[in-house]
Parts: structure tokens; sequence; C-alpha cells
């Protein structure tokens, strides 16, 4: 437990719960392992609402914020290094502050504690409290945006490595589910923190509720980061689908003109191999040799005509560039 003192403006540690005085602001964060009895210990000295409670105990599956009389419980989500959203609930009075997390390992709120520690000033007034926790929620996201793009990036790469890896359409399906799941956290997230930041939130201050309304700016941007990395996955998708078929039929395409070469000789081949007796050019002394001559002049004349049109390999005037 974190504990400032207003006169003295000094900050204390401490190991359990001790209900602040008129000049203190506290800040107790509860381990999962003990919330049940910790926190039952906590409600004998302080007299919050019953639906206070149950919220605490709870982790709500979208961020929210509720108002009681002399308290309000905000549920947010931060994010892990797996892309995981992580619950943080939050009970917030006139002078304290009582934290909740569902994975106990989160390093975010140690980090909290350690920039309040050299800053004590940052716990002069709940508000503050509250916008440094929400603060390092949105870097946390702020952060995992930037490597979804570098994931999204290489997965567009892979994409014209080898079109045909069907883990690459998964993959993009697999990306679409987790980012839209973010984008409902996310969102709403983000009307809860402009419901703290309006002056009726009776929890802040007029200077915390200016930080507040900065951070919007940040969750406007990972809202639009969303929305476009979702688009991407689409786009992924379909980029798939296009070189595949561009693939197939660049393959249709050299099969046919090879068949188209090997028409003529085979006619050539099936015309002479008819057995007629009546046929001048099978007496003649160097006739195989001719059809030999005339097989192959088709066959490199049309291929020579084909690369000529562009239809096959590449023009002279394109590998001369």
């Amino acid at each position: 437990m974190l504990t400032y003192n207003r006169k003295t403006k000094k900050l204390e540690k401490a190991e359990s719960f001790i209900l602040p005085t008129s000049d203190e602001i506290i800040w107790f964060h509860i381990k999962n392992q003990s919330f049940k009895q910790t926190f039952d210990s906590i409600l004998q000295e302080l007299h919050i609402h019953p639906l206070a409670k149950r919220f605490m105990e709870t982790f709500n599956e979208i961020p929210k914020v509720n108002i009681y009389k002399n308290e309000a419980v905000i549920s947010i989500f931060s994010i892990e290094e797996n892309y995981q959203p992580i619950k943080i609930n939050i009970l917030v009075g006139k002078n304290f502050i009582i934290t909740r997390e569902q994975d106990s390992n989160l390093h975010l709120l140690s980090e909290i504690v350690k920039d309040l520690e050299e800053n004590p000033e940052h716990m002069s007034h709940t508000g503050y409290i509250l916008y440094q926790i929400i603060q390092k929620a949105s870097h946390e996201f702020l952060h995992a945006i930037d490597e979804i793009a570098d994931e999204i990036q290489a997965l567009e790469k892979s994409v014209f490595k080898d079109p045909f890896e069907n883990e690459i359409g998964k993959t993009a399906y697999r990306w679409k589910v987790k980012l839209h799941d973010l984008r409902q956290i996310i969102e709403p997230q983000e009307s809860a923190i402009k419901s703290i930041g309006q002056s009726e939130f009776p929890y802040t201050n007029e200077d915390s509720g200016f930080y507040f309304q900065d951070l919007q700016h940040n969750y406007s941007r990972i809202i639009s980061a969303l929305d476009t990395f979702i688009e991407n996955m689409a786009s992924i998708f379909n980029l798939q689908l296009s070189l595949k078929a561009d693939h197939t039929n660049t393959i249709m395409k050299t099969l046919t003109l090879v068949s188209v070469i090997f028409i003529p000789m085979t006619f050539i081949a099936g015309l002479y191999g008819m057995n007629f007796e009546n046929m001048p050019e099978l007496k003649w002394e160097n006739g195989y040799f001719y059809v030999l001559f005339v097989i192959f002049g088709l066959g490199c004349g049309i291929a020579l005509y084909f690369r000529k049109k562009g239809w096959w390999g590449k023009k002279k005037s394109e590998q001369t560039k």
C-alpha cells in the first residue's frame, strides 16, 4: 500500500490496509491469491455500496464505470505481450484507490508504483492516480499496436513469397478474430475514459480532467489502427486468392502455349503416319529428314512468335530496360 500525506508531501509504504486520514490519500493493490480475505477486512473499515462490492469481486467483460454515493468502480483492460487482454478493477473514493488485476504477474502496476515513488506529487489527488493507471494501460495498447503492425507487414511479405501456403489464410483469419475482439474492448474503454474526464465525475479534479481528455486521443488512434488492421487482414486474404489465381493462370498459359506448339507437329506426324499405299512422300530418299526439319521449324517459329508477342517470356523491349 502507498500512502501520500498532503501536508508533509511524503510517500510511505505499508503492507496492510490502513484507513486514510483526511490529509492522506492511499492506493492499495490486492493480489488475486488473497483477494477474498483482504477485501473482506477492508469492507469492515470502508462502508461501500453492495453493488460496488459485487463489481469489485467479479470482472466485467467490457470496460465500464459505475458511480455510487461514496465511491465508484471502474473496469478497464490492459494487454499482455501475447496480445491477451487483462482485466483491472479499480475502486475509487474520496481519498483512496483500491485495485485488483486479473493476472497478478502484470508488470503494469509495478511500473506505476515505481513512478509514484519517484514522483510523490502524482498521488496528491485520486484523479492523478487514476490517470497513471489508465495511461499505462493505453501505452501498453499502443505498444501492442506497433508490434501488430510489424506482424501484419511480415504476413503481407509471406503472401508474395509463397501464395499457395494455406497457413497464411488461416493466420489472417485468426488475426482478424483477435483484432475484432480487441476493438470490442477498446471502444467501450474510450467511452469509459470520456465519462471519467467529464467534470461530473466526482473523483477527479479540474487539472486531472485535462489529462483524461488527452488520453482520449490515444484511444482514438488505437481504434483507428485496429480498423485499418482488420481491413488489411481482408486485403491479405483477397491478395492471396488473387496471387493464387494469377499463378494458376500462368501455369495454364504455359501449358496451352506448349500444346499449341505441338499441335502442328502432331498433325504432320499423324498425316504421314497413315498407311495409304499412294503417298509419294513416303518414297522420298530424304523424306524423313524433310519432315523433321518442317516439324522443328514450325515449333521454333511458333515459339518465337509467342515470345515476340510477349505471351511467353519477356519482350525484348522489357529486357533492355
